[in-house]
């Protein structure tokens, strides 16, 4: 072969979309391209076909949404949704229709005063973080209080989730001195620590607000694995149920620029309504992270949202298969923040829609081709 020919060869599409599989010390590393790889049998496109919206501003109060703050969906396909504000939880069926409401406010047995998040056990148990209540609680779908266990010391729980077998993740900040730390922690069935499993340190700056920045994002998959990723770099930790390293998930790709249009777009949103952020100082990196958050289905794949948009404003999602490699990637409107992926179908919900000026929750089949 010339050299002209294998110069060819390495500037082909084909070659520069190679992804690269190896391991070391027992941990898989998936490297891949900025671009999709070309994966013999995977499909090349995914298309979201919205084909349920649930959400009202007048009528009927079962259908009406104050503020959502989670959306699931369990093993029947029933969709259960949490208001925050009404401190309530709503389940429809798959074809949209209100079965019951539940929760009752208060600071009693069974009762609800700030729910901040919601998760399910193994698919059916429904799981709630209660702030206001220092506790995590598990609901039957019909209502049901199943169990309650008080937070303890570790009432600053942001996050709570479940995995198949009764462990919960959480996450929490602790100081030390000037070094803020974001802890990712597993607990017993009563919220004892049994291990921590992803930390981020870093210096507390007292007069600056940073509206975009680095952070650490997490999830439990469908297997009971547990993944998380520094927003900053590109790279997926996956761990098994024991907290072993047994992948990473490596993708190459291009810095994209804040610009000052942005800057002063994201500026005006951060302090509308809170005008006592205007004090401090707002500061901006030279470029966004290239993770924002990321989504798991329950075949195994992940779904990575990028700070990436398109000519419409639309956000970039890239897909990777359960093997780790990036098969694809789809645009999807920004404000619909996609909360479930399960059965070939995503479920989302939309804190305010553009066209309805309510929170709405949604449904798409996804259509791969």
């Amino acid at each position: 072969m010339t050299f002209l020919a294998i110069f060819l060869l390495l500037l082909s599409p084909c070659f520069a979309q190679k992804v690269k599989i190896e391991k070391n010390d027992g941990v898989t590393i998936v490297r891949n391209p900025k671009k999709p790889a070309k994966v013999p049998g995977a499909p090349r496109s995914l298309t979201l076909q919205e084909d349920l919206c649930i959400g009202a501003a007048s009528g009927d109060e079962d259908y009406m949404f104050a503020e959502l703050r989670s959306v699931q969906v369990d093993e029947d396909e029933d969709i259960i949704v949490l208001d925050w504000r009404y401190n309530v939880v709503k389940v429809f069926d798959k074809d949209g229709k209100h079965i019951r409401t539940f929760g009752k406010h208060g600071q009693g047995p069974g009762e609800i005063q700030g729910p901040s998040r919601m998760y399910l056990k193994g698919g059916k148990d429904i799981g709630i973080l209660d702030d206001a209540n220092s506790r995590f609680s598990y609901f039957s779908k019909e209502g049901e209080c199943l169990s309650e266990t008080s937070l303890g010391k570790h009432a600053m729980i942001f996050r709570a989730i479940p995995d198949s077998r009764g462990f919960i993740y959480g996450d929490d900040i602790s100081m030390d001195g000037m070094i803020g730390k974001y802890s990712v922690h597993k607990f017993d069935r009563e919220f004892n620590p049994v291990m921590t499993v992803a930390t981020l340190e870093e210096p507390i700056r007292l007069q600056e607000l940073e509206p975009i920045r680095a952070s650490l994002k997490w999830l439990v998959m469908a297997n009971d694995r547990f993944v998380w990723a520094m927003t900053n770099e590109y790279i997926l930790h996956i761990l098994d149920p024991s907290g072993k390293l047994i992948k990473k998930i490596i993708k190459d790709y291009g810095r994209k620029r804040v610009s000052e249009k942005e800057k002063e777009k994201i500026t005006k949103e951060y302090l509308e309504g809170r005008p006592q952020r205007a004090r401090y100082k707002i500061v901006f990196p030279k470029h966004y992270p290239p993770i924002d958050y990321f989504r798991c289905d329950d075949e195994g794949r992940i779904y990575v949202r990028t700070y990436e948009r398109d000519s419409r404003g639309q956000i970039k999602w890239d897909v990777f298969d359960e093997e780790g490699r990036y098969i694809l990637s789809f645009f999807h409107p920004d404000e619909d923040i996609l909360f479930v992926i399960k059965n070939n179908k995503a479920y989302s919900m939309i804190p305010e829609s553009e066209e309805e000026g309510i929170p709405l929750v949604k449904r798409y089949r996804m259509i791969w081709n």
